[in-house]
């Protein structure tokens, strides 16, 4: 069973990168300032740093044992359904060109298999969850409406390229920071329980797990990062400098404050809000709707798929042993 753990976990982190760093570096990929391979490091330094030195661990604990306590003779097997399950959902998704929320499907998957495990669920905790889901995209769009047409009248001059590039830098380093802070420690919750980094109910981050989660994730980008682009960064609409910035702005401010309070928030569905909001603030035409529609679709099919996957395998394996 451990060496089955250790497996699965490193295929989430593996996946994280290709679904959520992809997703990530996907505003900025088209447009001038920072290169990919500039972009991957400041976001793998964030995930490397922030849980290690600056924020702590609040989500992966939210993750490991706020939702779910994972304790017990029935918690190792639970995990591995919860980790297993949530990836074939997004793997099955993403086959259907319908990219979602890896953090979604891992909050539904470990609801399932809590389920079908027979382990107490805090219907408090998800319902927390599920409303800061639900709030950060539309929120997003909206700040980001705002915000769009505040800079868009703000920046003038011979010099706007050059000062849109340097707030593209600072606002993308912002986001890598927010997301380590949040939706970045479902790995480190998978590995902590995997590898037994965990005391007092709380998530541990020792240097080595760190270091390793990044190296996977790493791999998950260079896997995933051009597929997912295509979706995100150039699906929802032509991204511009000016908005790449509004967005990871916004992305960093609403996931960074869910973070600081331990509730788990995606960044790729604040991320695409943002991007729908700086859009229609131009034009509601600049925004292709049916990719929009696309992705809520697949953000609503995420949550009730992990669930039921999860729990079903759970509950089989339980009854079989």
């Amino acid at each position: 069973m451990a060496d089955a753990l250790i497996v699965v976990a490193a295929a989430f982190a593996v996946v994280a990168g290709a679904n959520d760093g992809s997703s990530m570096l996907s505003a900025g990929v088209r447009v001038p300032g920072l290169r990919p391979v500039w972009s991957l490091a400041i976001l793998l330094a964030a995930i490397v740093v922030g849980p290690w030195a600056l924020f702590g661990t609040r989500v992966a604990t939210t993750f490991a044992h706020q939702l779910v306590p994972f304790q017990g003779p029935e918690a190792d097997r639970a995990l591995l359904v919860a980790a297993a399950a949530s990836m074939v959902v997004v793997f099955a998704l993403t086959r259907a060109g319908l990219p979602t929320s890896l953090t979604l499907s891992l909050i539904g998957a470990v609801t399932g298999a809590g389920i079908g495990a027979d382990l107490p669920v805090r219907l408090g905790v998800l319902v927390t969850i599920l409303a800061f889901g639900l709030c950060a995209p539309l929120v997003a769009a909206a700040v980001a409406y705002g915000a769009s047409r505040w800079l868009s009248r703000s920046l003038s001059g011979r010099r706007v390229s050059t000062r849109l590039r340097h707030l593209h830098i600072g606002a993308f380093s912002l986001q890598c920071l927010a997301y380590s802070a949040n939706g970045g420690q479902k790995m480190l919750a998978v590995f902590a329980l995997t590898a037994g980094a965990t005391s007092s109910g709380m998530v541990r981050d020792p240097w080595w797990l760190a270091l390793s989660v990044a190296g996977l994730f790493a791999l998950g980008v260079a896997l995933g990062l051009r597929k997912v682009s295509a979706k995100v960064g150039t699906g929802i609409l032509a991204v511009h400098l000016r908005h790449a910035v509004v967005a990871e702005l916004c992305t960093f401010a609403l996931v960074m404050a869910a973070g600081l309070g331990g509730v788990p928030v995606t960044a790729s569905q604040s991320l695409a809000g943002g991007l729908v909001g700086a859009g229609a603030s131009e034009s509601r035409s600049r925004v292709r709707w049916p990719v929009v529609g696309r992705l809520v679709g697949a953000w609503v099919v995420t949550l009730p798929a992990s669930v039921g996957l999860a729990a079903l395998a759970s509950a089989l394996w339980r009854l079989a042993s």
